[in-house]
């Protein structure tokens, strides 16, 4: 059991480099590419910039389930690479249909895998929050700086009117 627990926790380890180290690579490209955004601000650039950090997580958990996989296939616990990685997919995201198990000696593995990409699955739905935030931020001081208001402020500033007419 201690050798299977040891394999897991390197599989974690390089599983969270991985995810990471392209995360921080990622956002730096992103910083690189924000005065462009700023210029070409529209919802159809936000729409496909979520698409573009949308994709690259989830090539990374892909990348994360294939590591998996691949430790599964090597050890002979499966009979081919494909069952290695619908496993690990389902383990991963914590599906778990249970038509395809690892042998007994290896059961502890797919918890492993599942608490992996629960942690990870977060640690990327940060990462989208974070970006998402940023467009917010952007779009409201390109708002403030144009003297338009904001959907908010339009809102707000016919809200008096609304409650006469429905008082009336």
């Amino acid at each position: 059991m201690i050798l299977e627990l040891l394999f897991a926790f390197i599989i974690m380890a390089a599983c969270v480099v991985i995810q990471m180290t392209s995360m921080v690579i990622f956002f730096d490209w992103l910083l690189r590419q924000r005065p462009r955004i700023e210029k070409h601000l529209t919802i159809m650039t936000y729409v496909l910039l979520l698409i573009l950090v949308f994709a690259v997580i989830v090539v990374l958990h892909l990348v994360n389930i294939s590591l998996w996989a691949g430790f599964y296939y090597k050890r002979g616990l499966f009979p081919d690479y494909e069952t290695s990685v619908y496993f690990s997919l389902g383990s991963y995201t914590t599906i778990g249909y249970g038509d395809v198990v690892l042998p007994q000696r290896w059961r502890l593995l797919g918890g492993l895998e599942g608490i992996s990409g629960v942690l990870l699955s977060g640690l990327s739905t940060a990462f989208i929050f974070a970006i998402v935030n940023a467009l917010f931020q952007i779009r409201i001081q390109k708002h403030s700086q144009s003297g338009n208001p904001t959907v908010v402020e339009r809102v707000r500033s016919k809200l008096p009117a609304i409650r006469r007419s429905r008082r009336g």
